[in-house]
């Protein structure tokens, strides 16, 4: 069975700040995995890395047995263009810090913005997918409400609805 997320020796720096050292991992399709550790320790550089939006300074990171931003020829490998990296994003869902919603648009719109953007899925499908999923984040009630109408939590539940969708 092929790992949804796979890390071999996975470097990362800024400078002389040595943040990634070697990381290796395997997460099962399904299974659950968290990554938990004090501010500063590399949490959000790694899940950066996963999609892309860092570039790891050594090692390999797969996601659904697809190799991320590099593609391999021998033992080389070659940076993949910007358009390639962001065909490999559109199938990458990940929940920012910031949450990073759109203030001026509805929950239920947030949720449909990518779907209809950058998958060109109607919006009759955005929408019905987006109700399903804001109503699994325990929030059918919140969907015509603002950002700023909700609470932290209840925004965080949001962005988790969009990365699903």
């Amino acid at each position: 069975m092929t790992a949804m997320v796979k890390a071999e020796g996975v470097h990362k720096s800024f400078g002389s700040a040595h943040i990634l050292k070697g990381i290796d991992l395997e997460v099962a399709p399904r299974e659950v995995f968290c990554v938990v550790g004090p501010s500063g320790s590399g949490k959000s550089t790694f899940l950066r890395c996963i999609n892309h939006l860092e570039k790891i300074n050594a090692g390999r990171l797969w996601v659904d047995g697809h190799l991320v931003g590099y593609r391999q020829k021998g033992d080389k490998l070659y940076e993949l263009k910007e358009s390639e990296v962001a065909a490999q994003r559109r199938d990458i869902g990940m929940v920012f810090q910031r949450f990073n919603l759109f203030p001026h648009i509805t929950a239920l719109a947030n949720v449909m913005e990518a779907p209809v953007q950058v998958k060109r899925e109607t919006k009759a499908v955005a929408r019905e997918r987006a109700e399903r999923l804001l109503d699994r984040v325990g929030l059918a009630d919140k969907a015509g409400s603002y950002p700023s109408q909700l609470s932290g939590g209840q925004q965080q539940r949001v962005a988790i609805a969009r990365a699903l969708a």
